[in-house]
């Protein structure tokens, strides 16, 4: 990293509520550019009782999953394997599944689920995984992004799912409290990359971090109103800046009363000690790969019946050839 950047680094420590220690910990940690730590999920065209090709190991049980694991050596070049080309398993950060932890406390599985900025796919493949989603859009309104994110959904069996390239505005006027479960993985500066050796110019300015903040507090109004009374939405990032986590989840919280922040028993660990609501970040220096944030948010009432979606909504299946809405 720059000299010139590490002062930026330095601010940021100190507004993430860590002692000395801690601060000097997370720099080194980030500083290094090691922290990259990969996860495969089992997918739905794997063999029954399927194996990966290397050897692997057990995620958490308070946070993984039994068809999630983790490679034991991760110099393991996961995506050289004939598997992975078959789509046995999709391979993504740990810090992805560590996010996702939060959709274990739900009480029961969600009818519907929209994936707002779905590409890759990663979010939308744990998601299934998870919970066996009846009804689930995968939305990216970027064309060549969403091409990759039917192809990755398609080479791994998710064949039952549906995309979609909406901005979130058009989905608020299409399919307002539609949905029971809403997935925000939001663009951000992506500090975290940093993390895993990428160059990432300008993440730690406040320019930066100012502007992601203020398109994901856009995404987020949108996406509220696609919930359904009683549903969820759970809100993620790849960054460590306060403006695009928890300034944004509280900015959400003190517009939408009938919203809450829930506790997540499994990620009490990592909750933010700079929040006065339950929130959770994930530093590099804490030995689960590069880093993340996250909240799980609740809408409060009940909804019996979700109302209709319009078939222009459910045109696209995975199943179906991806050019065809790449082209429309």
């Amino acid at each position: 990293m720059p000299a010139e950047v590490q002062p930026s680094v330095l601010k940021l420590a100190q507004k993430l509520g860590l002692d000395i220690e801690e601060q000097n910990n997370f720099i080194e940690s980030l500083l290094s550019g090691t922290k990259a730590q990969s996860a495969v999920v089992i997918t739905p065209t794997a063999p029954k009782d399927y194996t990966p090709p290397f050897s692997t190991i057990p995620t958490d049980n308070l946070w993984g999953h039994p068809s999630i694991l983790i490679p034991n050596s991760q110099d393991q070049k996961v995506g050289s394997h004939t598997d992975y080309n078959q789509g046995y398993y999709y391979p993504l950060d740990i810090s992805s599944v560590w996010e996702t932890a939060a959709l274990n406390t739900l009480h029961q599985t969600p009818r519907r689920c929209l994936d707002l900025c779905a590409a890759p796919g990663g979010k939308t493949i744990l998601a299934q995984t998870r919970l066996h989603i009846p009804l689930h859009i995968a939305n990216e309104v970027h064309p060549k992004r969403l091409g990759i994110l039917r192809h990755n959904l398609k080479r791994c069996g998710f064949t039952h799912l549906y995309t979609q390239r909406l901005r979130p505005d058009q989905w608020a006027d299409q399919a307002p409290e539609s949905f029971d479960l809403l997935i925000v993985d939001a663009p951000c500066s992506g500090q975290s990359l940093i993390a895993k050796g990428i160059k990432n110019p300008g993440c730690f300015n406040q320019s930066v971090t100012g502007g992601n903040a203020k398109r994901q507090k856009g995404i987020l109004l949108s996406a509220i109103q696609c919930l359904a009374p009683g549903g969820y939405l759970l809100y993620s990032t790849c960054t460590y800046a306060p403006d695009e986590n928890e300034k944004a989840m509280a900015y959400i919280l003190k517009r939408n009363p009938d919203i809450k922040a829930i506790d997540l028993p499994a990620l009490k660990s990592w909750q933010s000690q700079i929040s006065d609501f339950p929130c959770y970040r994930l530093m590099p220096h804490q030995g689960v790969g590069a880093g993340g944030f996250c909240c799980l948010l609740h809408k409060e009432g009940n909804t019996d019946n979700l109302p209709e979606l319009s078939d222009e909504l459910l045109a696209w299946p995975v199943a179906q050839s991806s050019i065809t809405q790449l082209d429309e």
